[in-house]
């Protein structure tokens, strides 16, 4: 009986999940059909495309050219791979540098400073904006790129997911390293970092998918179209009458893509990643 059941039990545990996928992926299927269809600015509802075509991409990528001919989603698009490249190198440098020291280094204040980023993600972002939008102002980089990475080239997650992978590691090996006359960039460079690679691809996928997905703070500090980044970018397509349907969701697809390709290409670090560290105080 126990051996009929299995099977049955099976199957039903796969019904249930693959239900419960394809509510999940609903929208995603929905953004697609409406992508593949004509645009006649109305909403469909329909998940099959009637008749499939792929000018919608042709002309999001192209559009809107509104004051600057210049200027399309595809600067837009651009603007999101500078800043969110940028954003990303800096913070896996400054956070695993930061890691590294408060892991391996004896100083005053250490632990102090340690709890001191972590208490940064106890504090809701919107707390703080308005300090971090005075300080921009005041350093002249409203209505710029710069304005966009400076304030996000750091985390206090980064810090501690570093901090917690490096104590992990056994300390013999940087020992082993000084004896042969290693010094700290050496042994954080050439040892350390090789060592924490499923941590760094999981901070990877982490701050380009945030970067990424910056709305808020660019729609305070960017005023200019040639300096959007994709997601402010996509609104454009939303007027106070119409809306382009077709390419607004062909720009939504553009603008998925990218981080759709990173995570299957990290994929296999990002769970090891999240561990990495975790059995270690």
């Amino acid at each position: 009986m126990r051996k009929r059941k299995k099977p049955i039990l099976l199957l039903f545990k796969y019904l249930l999940l693959s239900f419960v996928s394809f509510f999940t992926l609903l929208p995603l299927i929905w953004m697609i059909s409406t992508s593949l269809e004509p645009d006649k600015g109305l909403e469909s509802y329909s998940l099959i495309p009637k008749e499939v075509t792929f000018r919608n991409y042709v002309e999001a990528w192209n559009y809107p050219k509104l004051y600057d001919p210049n200027v399309t989603l595809g600067t837009m698009f651009l603007n999101s791979i500078i800043v969110s490249s940028i954003i990303t190198v800096l913070s896996l440098l400054f956070d695993s540098m930061a890691g590294y020291s408060l892991a391996r280094k004896r100083f005053p204040g250490r632990n102090f400073l340690f709890w001191l980023a972590l208490s940064t993600l106890m504090i809701p972002f919107y707390v703080v904006v308005i300090p971090m939008y005075l300080i921009t102002m005041k350093l002249g980089l409203i209505n710029t790129l710069t304005g966009l990475i400076i304030p996000f080239i750091s985390s206090g997650f980064g810090v501690f997911l570093f901090r917690q992978t490096f104590l992990s590691i056994p300390l013999e090996l940087e020992e082993a390293a000084r004896i042969d006359g290693a010094g700290d960039l050496f042994i954080y460079w050439k040892i350390m970092l090789p060592l924490v690679k499923p941590t760094i691809a999981t901070m990877a996928i982490f701050k380009v998918l945030w970067s990424w997905n910056m709305f808020f703070w660019p729609l305070l500090i960017i005023q200019d179209y040639s300096k959007m980044p994709i997601n402010l970018g996509l609104t454009i397509f939303r007027g106070q009458y119409v809306t382009k349907w077709g390419l607004l969701t062909a720009g939504m697809i553009i603008a998925t893509l990218p981080i759709i390709i990173l995570f299957l290409t990290l994929q296999k670090w990002f769970i090891r990643g999240l561990t990495a560290g975790a059995l270690k105080g």
